[in-house]
């Protein structure tokens, strides 16, 4: 869900209409309108008085987005790994996996 959708979702469930919303935020409602349907970009100082004005926590407004961000991050390394280990034969790709095996149950 984006985060505009989330806004909505925790405005309507609140009882908040968009105007109610914008006066909080000294802005107009279509602004509101525009932010709910992803048609105008949020900045974080924003994002955080929306925030406050929906008295919700702020990683309320921002779970999308860390948990895209975990997500591509998670992606990337996994990533990463397999091109540098593509690089070797297979015998040294096997030997790779048990460090990396070990490694993870040391961690665990």
């Amino acid at each position: 869900m984006k985060t505009g959708q989330r806004i909505r979702e925790i405005r309507k469930a609140q009882g908040i209409t968009q105007n109610q919303l914008a006066e909080k935020l000294h802005v107009s409602p279509s602004f509101i309108s525009r932010i709910e349907n992803g048609s105008s970009s949020l900045t974080v100082d924003f994002s955080c008085e929306i925030a406050d004005a929906l008295h919700v926590v702020r990683q309320e407004i921002f779970c999308d987005l860390l948990i895209n961000y975990q997500t591509e991050k998670a992606d990337s390394i996994s990533q990463k790994i397999e091109l540098n280990i593509k690089k070797f034969p297979t015998q040294k790709q096997d030997e790779i996996l048990a460090v990396i095996e070990f490694l993870a149950s040391r961690l665990s």
